[in-house]
């Protein structure tokens, strides 16, 4: 199987969150700027004298304003999104790592599952099946948590939908905090079973999964869903 196409990046939708963030945020700031620069040199008499001194004073204020609002709102930015950001692009990194072989698939960011409502950070095929990843930077909260695990099984549900396959279509919650790096458990997701794991768990089963006996031994349906995959993390197709 030829595989053509540049792969999309693991974190590829945070990435471009975070950059349509700050664009907005930096549009905005130049707009303020313009405004507070074109008000001080404007020509006309009625900023002579004092008035003019005020409406200087006036615009410089904005202008650093509005540049410690930026500064600011970049920061949150960052905290909030940057660490959900490299737990994806490191549980990215492990995915391929453990299933660089004939038999396995893996893609990133997949979004064509879903409809165009969200998306999945990582959807993994082995010989023993398919994983449908979510990541997250830390362990969650008793509040987050049964949301994290209904978000793996709606997703598990419509990959296993879009991919309309037999093969055991499995939920996964990957904990990229080195604390839990052996962490393994299976929890209920509104009735969907799904497997949390620590990071480097999560690698070593991918790794068993993919070495198991007769993973070069292809059946059509194998086939047709390793391609199926593929092209679900891929900007062009796979030709047979």
């Amino acid at each position: 199987m030829k595989r053509t196409g540049k792969k999309k990046p693991a974190g590829g939708w945070l990435h471009q969150q975070f950059l349509g963030r700050i664009a907005t945020a930096g549009m905005l700031f130049m707009a303020v700027v313009g405004c507070a620069l074109g008000f001080m040199v404007r020509g006309l008499s009625v900023f002579d004298g004092p008035a003019g001194t005020l409406a200087s004073w006036v615009a410089t204020g904005a202008t650093v304003l509005a540049l410690g609002l930026f500064y600011a709102y970049c920061r949150s930015v960052d905290a909030s999104w940057g660490a959900g950001l490299a737990a994806e692009q490191q549980i990215g990194d492990f995915i391929d790592h453990a299933v660089a072989q004939r038999g396995c698939a893996v893609a990133h960011d997949v979004k064509e599952a879903l409809g165009g409502q969200g998306n999945v950070d990582h959807v993994v095929m082995t010989p023993a099946g398919i994983w449908v990843v979510e990541t997250k930077s830390g362990w969650l909260c008793k509040k987050w948590f049964p949301s994290a695990l209904g978000q793996v099984s709606k997703n598990v549900r419509r990959v296993r939908c879009h991919l309309k396959t037999s093969l055991p279509v499995r939920g996964a919650l990957v904990i990229a905090d080195r604390d839990h790096d052996s962490f393994e458990a299976q929890y209920d997701g509104n009735g969907e079973p799904v497997q949390a794991f620590g990071a480097k768990k999560f690698w070593r089963v991918l790794r068993e999964e993919c070495e198991q006996a007769g993973a070069d031994a292809q059946s059509p349906e194998m086939e047709r869903v390793e391609r199926a995959v593929w092209n679900l993390g891929s900007t062009g197709h796979l030709e047979s």
